[in-house]
Parts: structure tokens; C-alpha cells; sequence
């Protein structure tokens, strides 16, 4: 396996820094994607600009020695990836969505480990989901107490996005007393990860399958789920969502502008000399244009509706509107990446279609990514919101339903 020596972590002092590193190493991750050779290599190399440039660390509060970055910035790191790479933004999101988890739950010594990791430059991935079960909630991974009092885990996850290249894997298992959410380093006895993700796209998420066989688990590093799941809970994780759908959205089309502009010839009826001066391939820039602003604009305003979130958890009304405007935002970022992804090579010409060109990547990382969560339902919840008064949601609810129900039980 291919390993890079990793430079010192950049020390990020403000968010403006944060963005502005992110812009930086989107540079070489943008050359790296673009370059058809690289195809269904490992991300080595991208996942150590994550962790040089500080952008991991930004979520890490004040008061344990991070930037303690606002949700707007972070979503704006995870943008910026994806507009180079979405698989590599993914690998960002991930390692955000599981960085939030160590704060509650954990023994303070324990938080303060990862804390320390996470700021030295070690990344999270997950092990949330698995497959072959009636649905996602349905788990066969056990923590189960052994006759000799040891507590042991047991089972095997996949989409287990980033876990191939990260430090630390964050997962959910069943047990006798409910939900069960357990840290393994990467080097645990009897921890497999297995580079088997062989999607069309979004390669370089790494979402292959963690295995685990009895490993003896640190109980320090279990945390027994306490109460239900808040229903903003999935907040996070979606705009995050958002965010690479968005950015993947943006690198389409500043491709296809840079094809035309360089590559693509003018069709014989157009009169004009240069493609880009075409007059429908004008408008159709412009309309997909104006779909990207769009998405762009509605994930600014959710973050800043979540930074809100934050500082009154508990108010109604912020909910429901956090919940509204995150399904918004998916909704649109979905349509924008499909749409710009897909319909860009009606404009630039069967030679765009090459290999060498790697143009296809952006649409095989929105069809893929864009399945991981329905859009119908985020709309399902905002319709019935609408037209029914029905509390907006999202299947917080319906797993916090499963866990009464011990679903996440022996």
C-alpha cells in the first residue's frame, strides 16, 4: 500500500484561513481528479491535504484547542473539496459528521485523545451501515458480554466511507442493552478494512467494508445511546451532503466552460467561429449557471439558519426551519449536480466523451452520491409540512421508533 510522509499540520488561527487553505490544496486534488490515469487509485495523497492544510481540525471547539469553526465555514471546506473531488469532499464530510460525535457520550480522557489526533492531523471514518438486512436499521454488528466479562465486537459494515485511510473508525452496533456507538483505532486486534468499493463513482470516498472479529473492546471507548435521538440530529450529515453535491455541481460546469472555451468547435449552422460564442450553448451556460447559483445560495442560508440552530438548540421554530431549509438546499443541490453533470456534454461534443478527458467523472459522483439519501423523502417531509401542518422531519424519528421497538437489541 502506498503511504506518504506527511508534513507538519498547518495551524489555522481564523475561518478565513480555513477557506482560504481549502481553496489551496483544491488545487492539486482538481489535477489529480482530472487526470483519467488516476481513476480507482487509492487517495493517498488527497487525503494528506486534508489533514496538512488544518481543514480537519477546524471543528475541533476553542476550548479543546481548535478553531471551533461556525457550521458555515465547515460547509463552505467541505464545498471547496468537492468542487475539485467529491469523493475527496466525502472523505471530509465523514470525518466532520463523526468528529461531532466524540463530545458526548465519551469519558473526558477519551475525548481528549482524539482531540489530540484530530489536531496532530489523524482523520475519522465510519462503519454506520451494512448490507443484506430488511433496512439500514436492521444491524447484525454486536457488542455482546463475553463469559469472561470481556465486552467483544462482532460483525462487518460497508459504505464505510473513509475508514480504508483513517485513524480512527466510528461505528454503531446492537447489543442487549439497545444502540451502542464504539472508536476503534485502525490498528485493533481482529479490525479488517477492506478496499472493495468498486461504485462507477465516488471512488475516492473508499466506502468499502470494515470487518470485525471478536475484538476486545475498551469500554471507555463504548458509548451506551442515553434518550432519543434529537430530530435535528441528521442536520449535520445532510448539509454536508449539500455541500459535495454542490461543489460537485461547480466543477462540472467550470469544466465544460473550460472545454468550450479550449476544446470544443463550433457546430457548422452556428456562424460564429468559436464554440463559446454560440448562442444557445450561451443560454444553456446561463441556465446551468443560474441552477448552481441557486444551490449555492440555499446552502449558504441553511448554514447560517444551523449557526442559529446552535446557539438556541431548543427553540421550535429554528428546528423546523433548520430541518426546511437543509432539505431545500439538498433538493436543490441534488437537481443542480444531476442536471449540470449529465446534460454539459449536449454542448461540448462526442469528443468530450474521450477518456482522456475524464469529463465523466462529475456525473458518475452526483449519480452515485446522490443516491446515499432519497431526495423524495426530504421533499415528502417539506410537502407535508406544507399541505398537512405535519412537523417537519427526517427518519430521526423513525429510527428512534426502531429503538423502542428494540430493533438495536438481542
Amino acid at each position: 500500500m502506498t503511504t506518504f510522509e506527511q508534513a507538519p499540520i498547518r495551524q489555522l488561527h481564523s475561518e478565513a484561513e480555513a477557506i482560504a487553505a481549502a481553496h489551496e490544496i483544491a488545487v492539486e486534488i482538481a489535477a489529480i481528479a482530472a487526470d483519467h490515469r488516476q481513476n480507482g487509485q487509492l487517495p493517498w495523497r488527497q487525503a494528506q491535504l486534508l489533514s496538512e492544510s488544518g481543514i480537519t481540525a477546524i471543528g475541533v471547539p476553542e476550548a479543546f484547542g481548535g478553531l471551533g469553526a461556525s457550521v458555515q465555514t465547515i460547509v463552505e471546506t467541505v464545498r471547496i473539496i468537492s468542487v475539485a473531488d467529491g469523493g475527496v469532499g466525502q472523505l471530509l464530510q465523514i470525518h466532520n459528521v463523526m468528529l461531532r460525535g466524540i463530545f458526548n457520550g465519551y469519558p473526558d480522557a477519551v475525548r481528549d485523545r482524539l482531540v489530540s489526533d484530530v489536531l496532530a492531523g489523524k482523520r475519522f471514518g465510519n462503519a454506520l451501515a451494512e448490507v443484506g438486512g430488511k433496512n439500514k436499521f436492521a444491524l447484525k454488528t454486536r457488542v455482546e458480554r463475553r463469559d469472561d466479562g470481556a465486552l467483544v465486537l462482532n460483525g462487518s459494515k460497508f459504505y464505510s466511507t473513509g475508514s480504508y485511510l483513517a485513524e480512527w473508525i466510528s461505528l454503531t452496533a446492537a447489543s442487549e442493552d439497545g444502540g451502542a456507538g464504539v472508536l476503534l483505532n485502525r490498528n485493533a486486534p481482529g479490525l479488517t478494512l477492506v478496499d472493495d468499493w468498486e461504485a462507477f463513482g465516488q471512488k475516492n470516498s473508499v466506502s468499502g467494508t470494515v470487518n470485525f472479529d471478536n475484538i476486545v473492546l475498551d469500554e471507555d471507548y463504548v458509548s451506551r445511546r442515553k434518550g432519543p435521538m434529537k430530530r435535528t440530529g441528521l442536520t449535520f450529515p445532510q448539509i454536508l451532503h449539500a455541500a459535495i453535491d454542490t461543489g460537485i455541481a461547480a466543477g462540472a460546469l467550470s469544466a465544460a466552460v473550460d472545454y468550450l472555451k479550449h476544446n470544443a468547435r463550433p457546430w457548422v449552422e452556428s456562424g460564429v467561429d468559436h464554440a463559446n460564442e454560440e448562442p444557445h450553448i450561451i443560454k444553456q451556460i446561463g441556465e446551468y449557471a443560474v441552477a448552481l447559483r441557486a444551490a449555492e445560495s440555499l446552502l449558504r442560508d441553511a448554514a447560517r439558519v444551523f449557526d442559529a440552530h446552535e446557539l438556541d438548540p431548543e427553540n421550535k421554530q429554528l428546528q423546523d426551519e433548520l430541518i426546511l431549509s437543509v432539505a431545500t438546499a439538498r433538493a436543490h443541490s441534488d437537481s443542480a449536480s444531476l442536471k449540470i453533470s449529465s446534460d454539459i456534454f449536449s454542448l461540448l461534443g462526442a469528443s468530450a466523451s474521450l477518456s482522456k478527458w475524464n469529463l465523466d467523472r462529475f456525473w458518475r459522483n452526483a449519480r452515485v452520491h446522490t443516491t446515499h439519501d432519497p431526495i423524495r423523502w426530504r421533499l415528502h417531509h417539506v410537502g407535508n409540512y406544507y399541505l398537512n401542518d405535519v412537523d417537519p422531519g427526517e427518519y430521526t424519528a423513525i429510527l428512534n421508533a426502531k429503538e423502542t421497538q428494540g430493533a438495536t437489541q438481542k
